[in-house]
């Protein structure tokens, strides 16, 4: 499934028009300009670019938690780097614009705040006119030229991450839809949730894996899903009654939702099953997470009707292959979760690479 962030955010050719013209990048120069900046400034140095880049946000209060929660330093230097040797390229067609609103997206995403996000196009403004060589230094009317396409590009970037953060923000990065009146959003909010626990219900969450299927392969980014199942929940529903069991449920969503990151999707799967969608996540940081969870589950015992009930988790975790289907992956994580029933509960399996869940019988 695409989404096509240019028509989410009202970009067509017309507006594309408008906004480089805002920003001055609308003259007969522009892909000379651009070649000009590639072949003499990025190229040649996107290394020590990237380097000096990271070397100065690691200053700014606030960064490093932000990359050791969602992700890791080395794969955001990657990402910078791609996105160093595509700056100004084509910036005058449509998909240059789509791939900023989405590197934008993905920021907000993984829970960077634009406050910082925009800061840091000064300090990549500031390196990249250091960058300039010095035989265009010597020439005062190039030297000039350079630094203002510099100052352009960025600033058309800048403009657009800002419009996909506002946009992400208004739409909660599910769709693309509006809502103008309280009543229509109250109606969608009893579509996708589950009455019970205010987690995603089954069919919203196999819908958000569907995208988040399509958004891995498109930005060739890991993405791991883990299957949860509260141990022994049977017995606490025939023991204390269904009214204590939907109590359990409750304080475990809230568990969950508590030990995951905040980017984490998680849904009420089935019955006391919780499927997890992790995004940009391998399989070493889809356990990390299971791991947190899953303690805190059991960290203490759910007080209800006067009585403690101690409550434990199984998790089985798999991550998604370019060949996976929603119920394929599904499907391995579930073969896990099982392997972690087998294994005495209270415990994550990550999936084998043959195992299947009636092998497993």
């Amino acid at each position: 499934m695409n989404f096509d962030l240019c028509d989410s955010c009202g970009f067509d050719a017309d507006t594309i028009s408008r906004r480089l013209g805002l920003v001055g990048l609308d003259g007969p120069d522009l892909r000379a300009q651009a070649e000009a900046l590639q072949t003499l400034v990025v190229r040649p140095n996107v290394g020590p670019i990237v380097d000096s880049f990271y070397s100065s946000l690691a200053a700014i209060d606030g960064f490093d938690k932000v990359v050791s929660e969602n992700s890791n330093a080395e794969k955001l230097r990657g990402t910078q780097k791609r996105y160093l040797l595509s700056l100004g390229v084509d910036c005058d067609q449509r998909q240059y614009f789509e791939e900023r609103l989405r590197i934008g997206a993905a920021h907000h995403r993984i829970g960077i705040p634009q406050s910082l996000y925009q800061c840091s196009f000064q300090a990549l403004q500031r390196l990249l006119i250091g960058y300039i060589p010095a035989h265009m230094r010597s020439d005062e009317s190039a030297f000039k030229e350079m630094i203002e396409f510099i100052l352009k590009i960025t600033a058309l970037d800048l403009s657009l991450a800002v419009e996909s953060y506002c946009e992400a923000r208004v739409c909660g990065l599910q769709e693309s839809l509006r809502s103008e009146r309280d009543e229509r959003a109250r109606l969608h909010h009893l579509a996708i949730t589950d009455w019970l626990t205010d987690l995603h219900n089954h069919s919203h969450s196999r819908f958000v894996l569907e995208r988040a299927l399509a958004l891995s392969r498109e930005e060739q980014s890991p993405l791991c899903v883990l299957m949860a199942d509260l141990d022994h929940f049977k017995e606490i529903n025939d023991t204390y009654g269904h009214l204590v069991g939907d109590k359990v449920l409750r304080i475990a969503a809230a568990r969950m939702i508590s030990g995951a990151r905040a980017s984490d999707e998680i849904g009420r799967y089935g019955g006391e099953e919780f499927l997890f969608i992790l995004q940009n996540t391998d399989i070493t940081e889809g356990r990390e997470v299971a791991e947190r969870v899953r303690a805190r589950i059991n960290s203490d015992a759910v007080h209800a009707s006067d009585v403690d009930i101690r409550v434990s988790l199984s998790v089985g975790i798999a991550q998604a292959r370019d060949s996976d289907v929603v119920d394929t992956l599904i499907d391995r994580a579930d073969a896990a979760l099982y392997a972690a029933k087998l294994s005495g509960r209270d415990c994550v399996r990550v999936e084998t690479r043959d195992a299947t869940r009636t092998g497993l019988h």
